[in-house]
């Protein structure tokens, strides 16, 4: 059965959850068929067999879907229901990992939020953040957060003249990322970069909205919360 357009609709929804395009399919089409080979599933998925084997083994890795049979490789994807409560779990203790660094205490004066929408404007804004750099650079992000080469090159670039530059991704993110960044793995949800220890950004994978601000106490209380991942994430 070929990839139907009504699967099409959630295919969005499925990569703002931290999968990458293919993944995403591979999931869709993986729910339909059952138990199924990489070349069955890219078939269905209508992608290339190549990218179906490790599009597989990645819903595999983020706990998506199970190897059922080693040779000849055979998958099938973790039920919806499974999956839904292991996003939940996720954003819940994110969310309980916030709450904990939250500071209820009044400011001296006010601290504005800038909300930017709209692709190119957003990443205007982190092309602005990185060329700015000068002594850190802490990013957190999906595979899907990361295709942008500008933002790979202006990562390169803050490399070279120094900066040092932590990453946490996901397995699909590994291979984005220029020589030179420390990173660490873990299934992302958002688009978050700490720059400086004072301009923190929060942002949708996709780069179609972000939050960001210029305050040395906001981003202080962030990088609690981003120390916090990087202390529980693993090396790829």
């Amino acid at each position: 059965m070929p990839f139907c357009v009504h699967r099409s609709d959630v295919l969005d929804e499925l990569q703002n959850l931290g999968l990458t395009r293919y993944e995403a399919r591979c999931y869709v089409s993986l729910a339909a068929l059952g138990p199924a080979d990489p070349a069955k599933v890219a078939d269905d998925a209508d992608i290339p067999k190549p990218s179906a084997y490790t599009a597989l083994r990645g819903l595999a890795s983020k706990g998506w879907a199970d190897l059922v049979v080693k040779k000849p490789a055979t998958y099938r994807a973790k039920e919806p229901s499974g999956i839904k409560s292991m996003v939940e779990a996720r954003v819940e203790e994110t969310f309980d990992a916030l709450d904990r660094l939250y500071s209820p205490q009044p400011t001296l004066e006010a601290e504005l939020v800038y909300t930017i929408r709209g692709g190119e404007k957003v990443l205007a804004k982190i092309y602005e953040l990185l060329r700015g750099a000068k002594e850190t650079v802490m990013l957190v992000a999906p595979a899907m957060g990361l295709e942008d080469a500008k933002t790979m090159e202006l990562l390169s670039e803050a490399l070279e003249r120094g900066v040092s530059v932590r990453a946490i991704c996901d397995e699909g993110g590994v291979g984005l990322l220029p020589p030179g960044v420390d990173i660490r793995t873990g299934n992302q949800v958002a688009f978050d970069l700490l720059v400086d220890d004072k301009v923190a950004l929060i942002g949708l994978p996709d780069h179609s909205a972000c939050g960001w601000i210029d305050s040395p106490a906001v981003a202080s209380h962030f990088k609690q919360f981003i120390e916090l991942l990087w202390s529980t994430s693993s090396p790829p």
